[in-house]
């Protein structure tokens, strides 16, 4: 599934932890999309895969 900036999602971070964040750029397309994400939590924007996101949320 592809993802746009301002969609929601929920992700597992680098510690495969579930976390909840903003999508703020994408990068790529297909399975190789990279995603910048800013977590609701720390705030900090973390670099992730289209792989380690589990769901949009509304």
């Amino acid at each position: 599934m592809t993802y746009r900036q301002g969609q929601r999602v929920e992700y597992r971070d680098q510690q495969n932890q579930k976390q909840q964040g903003e999508i703020r750029q994408t990068e790529g397309s297909g399975a190789q999309t990279r995603y910048a994400v800013q977590n609701e939590k720390t705030m900090r924007e973390e670099k992730i895969n289209e792989s380690q996101i589990e769901r949009e949320l509304s």
